[in-house]
């Protein structure tokens, strides 16, 4: 296995727990035999404005793991040596997947806004990435209520931690909790009666949006400006902010819900994913 000065080779055994790696002589901090990960990012600039000031995560120079780089569904994985995350005792390696991505992506907006744990918190969608918000935004020491279109996941969402459970196609219901939370996380992908949810919010309120919603996202100026309320949205996060996302998870014994496949089985859990039936992130297990 061959190495790059200031990068960091990881590779993935037999068995998750025989992950190892190597590192180039320019690298800093990282030593073979640590449990590391890599999340969504593999590189950046480290020159740039935002890198110089800690916000790696917005370099326009981005190398991404899963994109146009040897990452994802790679038994070796090469990163620039900022980048690979020590993981904490009591993060189990197959948690720690999901938690480096998705996790990241939801818990940002309570590091970047400094969101208090008395802030009443709505999320939009019971995903992927809802479903750890909620597990989030609970264990942050918020009242947290849930909206989701599908009956059957409310009794879910309250055992992830949710205290209200609101149908996010029902007007009606939206509307009765007009202008009470303070924070409303956003990580559908679809369009949403979008007026009604920005009603939601209390004067200051902000929604944040983490999904990848692909239409434009209507927003009357009158909404935002009567309550002074806020649109914003963010992508995952720095190495710091993966490394106090995953210390936070750590404490409060934050797990995904997960499904297990092999590798060799990957085609049936994209299958499995692309039906509708992940509950709520699927990993791939590396040597099977």
């Amino acid at each position: 296995m061959s190495t790059i000065q200031g990068w960091a080779v990881a590779q993935a055994g037999k068995a998750l727990e025989r992950q190892t790696f190597d590192v180039g002589a320019r690298a800093k901090g990282l030593s073979v035999g640590q449990r590391v990960g890599i999340g969504w990012t593999a590189g950046s600039c480290m020159h740039c404005r935002p890198c110089l000031s800690g916000e790696q995560n917005l370099c326009g120079e981005l190398v991404a793991t899963i994109g146009g780089h040897h990452g994802g569904f790679a038994d070796t994985v090469r990163a620039h040596w900022a980048w690979p995350v020590l993981l904490p005792e009591g993060i189990d390696l197959a948690s720690a997947g999901p938690l480096l991505c998705g996790g990241i992506t939801v818990l940002k907006p309570f590091l970047e806004y400094d969101i208090p744990p008395t802030a009443r918190v709505g999320v939009v969608g019971i995903g992927g990435l809802g479903h750890m918000a909620v597990k989030f935004a609970a264990a942050w020491g918020c009242e947290v209520t849930a909206f989701t279109s599908t009956a059957a996941k409310a009794d879910e969402s309250r055992g992830f931690g949710a205290h209200h459970v609101v149908a996010s196609r029902d007007a009606e219901a939206i509307n009765a909790i007009a202008g009470t939370l303070d924070l409303l996380l956003v990580t559908v992908n679809v369009p949403m009666d979008w007026n009604a949810l920005l009603g939601t919010l209390a004067p200051k309120g902000r929604m944040h949006v983490v999904g990848a919603v692909l239409e434009p996202i209507p927003i009357p100026a009158f909404a935002l400006i009567g309550k002074q309320r806020q649109v914003s949205g963010s992508p995952t996060g720095s190495p710091v902010d993966i490394a106090r996302m995953l210390a936070f998870a750590a404490r409060h014994d934050i797990r995904p819900q997960m499904e297990m496949f092999p590798m060799s089985q990957v085609n049936e859990a994209l299958k499995h994913l692309d039906d509708g039936k992940a509950r709520y992130r699927i990993v791939l297990e590396a040597g099977r």
